[in-house]
């Protein structure tokens, strides 16, 4: 069975990731790496940082790019949907196409991903679609 690794960063200062971050991110054969446009490369560059010290020799990363969302819409709902929709379709394109059964993907996510991020609907989004079969935690 594939894995899939929700692993939350906190508020990004490497000097606080928990224990437990850095065992999962030493624990994950490849890493999805979204980008977010120029303005934000220094939050994919502090994931990369993180990565560099906390994973195993030998991981893989694989990149995407983040899909654009309205922030101002006129009608939030629908509109968060379908971004969440289009991650998903990526999400679900890396755990299909770069992990191998019984390899372990991640995701690093800002905060605490139980309250905060939106990754676990995500997930549960491509579990749904049923084209994929994999295992999660966070």
């Amino acid at each position: 069975m594939k894995k899939f690794s929700v692993i939350g960063i906190g508020a990004g200062d490497p000097d606080h990731l928990t224990l437990q971050a850095v065992r999962a991110m030493g624990a994950a054969d490849a890493f999805l790496i979204l980008e977010k446009g120029e303005e934000k490369s220094d939050l994919t560059g502090l994931r990369r940082a993180m990565l560099d010290a906390h994973a195993r020799p030998g991981h893989r990363l694989v990149e995407g790019r983040d899909p654009d969302r309205d922030r101002t819409p006129a009608d939030y709902t629908p509109t968060v949907d379908g971004w969440r929709s289009a991650r998903a379709e990526i999400f679900e394109r890396f755990i299909a196409e770069d992990l191998a059964e019984g390899e372990t993907g991640a995701f690093l996510v800002w905060g605490d991903p139980s309250l905060y991020d939106s990754t676990l609907a995500i997930l549960e989004e491509v579990l749904e679609h049923g084209r994929v079969e994999f295992e999660h935690e966070v």
